[in-house]
């Protein structure tokens, strides 16, 4: 973990994490963010595609650095 404080947490239930702290928040709202403008300026093509596999990458890349470990 890069930080001093947890920025995501371990899921309940399942595996994975979740925003434990406002930056998890900020960084799940640029990704839902992200993810609707993309949908909505380039529609069904394949840069939608692209761009989907580089916010997701991106997303799992903060959660593995800031958060505690998938549990």
């Amino acid at each position: 973990m890069i930080t001093k404080h947890p920025w995501f947490g371990p899921k309940q239930f399942g595996w994975g994490w979740t925003p434990v702290s406002w930056e998890g928040w900020l960084v799940t709202a640029f990704f839902v963010a992200v993810t609707v403008a993309a949908s909505v300026v380039f529609g069904r093509s394949a840069m939608t595609f692209y761009v989907m596999i580089a916010v997701v990458g991106g997303l799992i890349a903060v959660c593995w650095l800031t958060g505690t470990p998938p549990g």
